[in-house]
């Protein structure tokens, strides 16, 4: 049983780890407005995206079958695969920045590379080129989830970005039916989106014409 020092350890390193995934995905951007000059839009890592994807991760597999695999956590699982897939990169000297071990400190060798060396990781894991034999369940010898869970984290990051999970607030980390929307979500922002409509009578199909036997004959 891990104590309470090493359980925050790991829980920093998960954090450390997701953050630079959905910076690398959806990093904060910096545009030109003639009044306000530059206004920097912010990020995925910003409006705190991380958290719904290690969420989504680590309630994505029910007890019974995560304790048949012996999968400890989905999302340290996963932060492993990353660390491994930056370790692969560095091993073959394709990354093209050098390491930052300032910006996320508790996190493995993923978080230290440039943002564009995340993304080169991500495809060099989505290609297989690394060993499975060394990674953790459920990716142990595994490739159709490992190629799959590449697309999995972009879906997710955009998931989280781009809907109304940014504007739960307080209740976003809480089971689907006591989330409450706290404020407009940002991604409904800048999708344009004006928010769900409702007393819409439902779509009953396209309107059909049928051929009565007296006209066919």
């Amino acid at each position: 049983m891990r104590n309470k020092g090493s359980e925050r350890i790991i829980n920093c390193y998960i954090k450390s780890t997701f953050q630079a995934l959905v910076q690398a995905i959806i990093p904060s951007t910096s545009y030109m407005i003639r009044l306000l000059g530059s206004v920097q839009t912010p990020g995925a890592m910003e409006y705190k995206v991380y958290k719904y994807v290690i969420w989504i991760l680590n309630h994505s597999i029910s007890y019974p079958v995560k304790k048949n695999l012996d999968v400890r956590s989905m999302a340290l699982s996963t932060a492993e695969l990353l660390d491994l897939g930056a370790f692969q990169l560095i091993q073959t000297c394709q990354n093209v920045y050098p390491l930052n071990l300032i910006s996320f400190p508790h996190g493995g060798l993923f978080s230290k590379l440039s943002p564009f060396d995340r993304i080169k990781t991500l495809t060099l894991i989505e290609n297989l080129e690394i060993n499975g034999n060394n990674l953790s369940p459920p990716y142990h010898n595994n490739p159709d989830l490992i190629r799959q869970m590449v697309d999995v984290l972009n879906q997710l990051t955009m998931f989280g970005f781009y809907s109304e999970w940014t504007g739960y607030g307080t209740t976003s980390q809480c089971p689907p039916n006591l989330r409450r929307l706290e404020y407009f979500p940002p991604g409904w922002m800048l999708t344009k989106y004006p928010g769900p409509s409702f007393a819409y009578r439902d779509f009953r199909g396209f309107l059909a014409y049928m051929t009565h036997k007296k006209e066919i004959e």
